[in-house]
């Protein structure tokens, strides 16, 4: 005859504390704040230009130009003679 068991509970787990590593890995670094600007400054640019679709990487590389600092270096190739 087999002994009947009664059913096992749940191991409770003392909850979890947020360590400072923790904290740190959920607010957004550096790299996430430039992103971040750089799209807002890009949807302004878009907006600016009358919502008009088919420009998103030129102007995600203008507001990138303007955060960042880059120089414009012009590609003379593409210049009408």
């Amino acid at each position: 005859m087999k002994k009947k068991t009664a059913p096992k509970k749940a191991a409770s787990r003392p909850a979890k504390r947020m360590t400072s590593v923790a904290k740190e890995e959920s607010a957004p670094g550096p790299v996430q704040d430039i992103q971040v600007r750089i799209a807002a400054r890009a949807h302004e640019l878009y907006e600016q230009r009358g919502c008009l679709d088919g420009y998103h990487l030129h102007d995600w590389l203008e507001a990138e130009r303007e955060i960042l600092g880059h120089p414009v270096v012009m590609d003379k190739s593409s210049e009408r003679i």
